[in-house]
């Protein structure tokens, strides 16, 4: 049993442990012990500016995973096998049973045909001495078959292979034989056949009237035995089943959480506020069950040696519809939350999905559900013949995705996104970014500490006769809310904070000011505005324009900066040419009119689907444009009549 239930249930437990823990949100080793183990592949791209990333899990037969191993043990020929061997254990412990109550028939008064040799000493078949003996023998032997059984049981429960179940089921069966081989050892040949004659006399006791068991060749008894063995089979094997099947569906829902819970307690109060999945698990799964190619991420920068501000993934077609003919029963709770959690829900087949990333990290995730919309949790059933007594069955369920057309974020911009997502699940420049994420408006923002996953919201570190609206504005910011939080506590969204006013300050000097800052309403109109390649100098109104939307990969339309600012409302106060993939001014002079034509890329070269396959060529286009879009046009848009402060810098 080393690699039994509870070595199962364990790893579970400590891959909670650990990820509660951890302050990153990634894959513990602890959790690869129930998940399986990671294959992270990236491979730089347009010659440094991106990366194509592959992330998987290891899902096949071979893989030690608990998941994979307790998967195992709920397929039809695991279970067969446990059924029959535990009924023929059961059965031989009925048969030692009834072998050691047969010797309670020494007890009394001794028929005439089958006590030859045997003291009749008071009408007795053994004298008190011996009778004593017996009754140590027959209450020893009872507790040994008592332990065996139960021992058996939990041995066989324990075990996690077809072939150690059978080997098992052989060592139990010589635990009850070695007696025998002992005797044959050390007993003479006159003694054997003394014994064997007394154990024939035993067996049935001839036609004794006294025998306690001459009833059971009554065919009715005897289908009460039979009903007795197969009913404790039954019990006994759909104890484990339901305790497997805990253990299943508690490392699934603990891979689809990334170790946040396993179903049995809600999420932490700390959980983040978009929980994904176990890094590459669902795109494994979909990969290696549904007939469809799991899904690869694009992750790129505008130029080298700045961070990552772009993500994209494959779309491998509708993962509802696909056929998963190699799925089992017992994955399905798996390829259900997996097609909820998808961000590609609702994307036109050929088109690419978009992407979101763990907090910390850059590396691009496709599933994903916002806390609010899970459902997790678990029905207890009662295991009466398991050492917990009890299992837990643990169900997952998200109402919608937390990106994609099938989220609620989708119908949002970038200037009402962080309302439904915190600010550094984005990717600097995705079409829906927060405005300040993009502008960098809140990076220089002096802090005791940030607050969760949003820039913008900080612990101060102003004296206490300072209100946030004066604080923001030293940032030319403005005030979007002040709380006030006791010191070493923490000060993210959802945890227990007093609300101040903004023009409020902070006189409880056991507390400290927090403020969270936005840009003031003329600059972020901005946030309408679309197909962003980088936003220059802090101002969200002068977008270097892209040639390319970002989420489908297809050619913009825009013929000159008039037409761009337009798209969203706004009028173009200027277009400047800069240096490609850049913010810093052409030294041919930058200065242009607003209705001086946009360069395009020419995007013939990169139509063409080669050997036929679409997804290969649409990859193939993706990474073709990234390394060869250069925008060189900036565009600083706005509403006539208004001072930006970014002007006044």
């Amino acid at each position: 049993g080393a690699d039994g239930l509870q070595k199962r249930e364990l790893a579970i437990i400590e891959a909670l442990r650990s990820s509660k823990s951890s302050k990153e949100n990634v894959m513990s080793m602890a959790l690869q012990q129930v998940c399986g183990g990671r294959h992270l592949q990236s491979v730089p791209v347009a010659h440094g500016l991106g990366w194509a990333i592959h992330d998987a899990i290891q899902f096949d037969a071979e893989s030690e995973s608990a998941l994979s191993s307790l998967r195992y043990q709920l397929r039809g020929e695991f279970c067969c096998i446990f059924v029959v061997t535990t009924l023929f254990w059961i059965w031989r412990c009925f048969f030692e049973l009834r072998n050691s109550l047969q010797l309670l028939d020494l007890f009394r008064i001794c028929p005439t045909d089958c006590c030859n040799g045997i003291n009749r000493k008071n009408g007795k078949a053994l004298d008190l001495g011996s009778q004593v003996a017996l009754l140590f023998i027959i209450v020893l032997r009872l507790i040994l078959e008592a332990v065996l059984l139960i021992d058996g049981y939990f041995m066989n429960c324990e075990t996690n292979c077809i072939m150690d179940l059978i080997m098992n089921a052989v060592a139990l069966e010589f635990i009850f034989d070695v007696d025998d081989v002992a005797a044959f050892g050390v007993l003479s040949k006159r003694e054997l056949e003394v014994m064997e004659s007394h154990s024939v006399q035993l067996t049935w006791m001839g036609t004794s009237r006294w025998s306690v068991f001459r009833a059971c060749r009554s065919p009715v008894r005897n289908w009460l035995k039979l009903f007795a063995v197969l009913l404790l089979t039954g019990m006994f094997s759909g104890a484990r089943f339901f305790k497997v099947k805990s253990l299943h569906s508690r490392a699934f829902v603990a891979c689809l959480t990334n170790g946040l819970t396993d179903g049995t307690s809600p999420l932490p109060d700390n959980a983040p506020e978009v929980v994904f999945p176990a890094p590459g698990f669902c795109a494994s799964l979909l990969g290696a069950f549904s007939g469809l190619n799991g899904p690869n991420c694009w992750t790129w920068r505008n130029r080298l040696g700045e961070p990552l501000t772009n993500a994209i993934c494959s779309n491998p077609g509708n993962i509802a519809d696909a056929k998963w003919e190699q799925l089992l029963p017992m994955d399905e709770m798996g390829r259900q939350a997996c097609t909820e959690l998808w961000f590609g829900q609702g994307v036109p087949a050929g088109e690419l999905v978009p992407a979101l990333k763990y907090p910390g990290s850059f590396e691009p995730v496709a599933f994903g559900c916002r806390k609010e919309d899970l459902d997790i949790h678990s029905i207890r059933v009662i295991v009466p013949f398991y050492l917990t007594h009890e299992a837990h069955l643990a169900r997952f369920r998200c109402r919608r995705p937390a990106y994609g057309p099938r989220s609620a974020v989708w119908s949002a911009t970038s200037i009402t996104s962080d309302e439904f997502i915190q600010p550094l699940y984005f990717f600097r420049y995705s079409d829906r970014s927060p405005l300040e994420l993009q502008a960098r408006s809140c990076e220089n923002l002096p802090k005791v500490h940030g607050c969760g996953e949003d820039p913008c919201r900080v612990v101060t570190d102003s004296f206490h006769s300072t209100t946030c609206d004066e604080y923001c504005e030293r940032h030319n910011l403005i005030c979007a809310e002040a709380f006030a939080v006791s010191k070493g506590r923490t000060c993210a969204p959802g945890h227990r904070a007093r609300s101040l006013n903004c023009l409020e300050t902070q006189a409880d000097k056991r507390r400290m000011l927090g403020c969270r800052c936005r840009l003031p309403p003329e600059e972020r109109i901005c946030g309408l505005l679309s197909n962003v390649y980088a936003r220059c100098n802090h101002d969200p109104c002068k977008v270097l324009v892209s040639q390319f939307d970002r989420e489908t990969g297809r050619p913009t339309n825009f013929r000159s900066c008039t037409d761009y600012c337009a798209m969203a409302n706004l009028t173009c106060l200027a277009q400047l040419r800069v240096r490609q993939r850049s913010c810093k001014p052409d030294p041919r002079g930058s200065l242009l009119p607003c209705d001086d034509p946009l360069p395009k890329l020419s995007f013939d070269e990169y139509t063409d689907e080669g050997d036929g396959e679409d997804e290969w060529a649409s990859e193939l286009t993706r990474l073709a444009i990234i390394e060869n879009d250069s925008p060189e046009r900036v565009c600083h848009c706005g509403s006539p009549g208004l001072v930006f402060a970014s002007a006044k810098k």
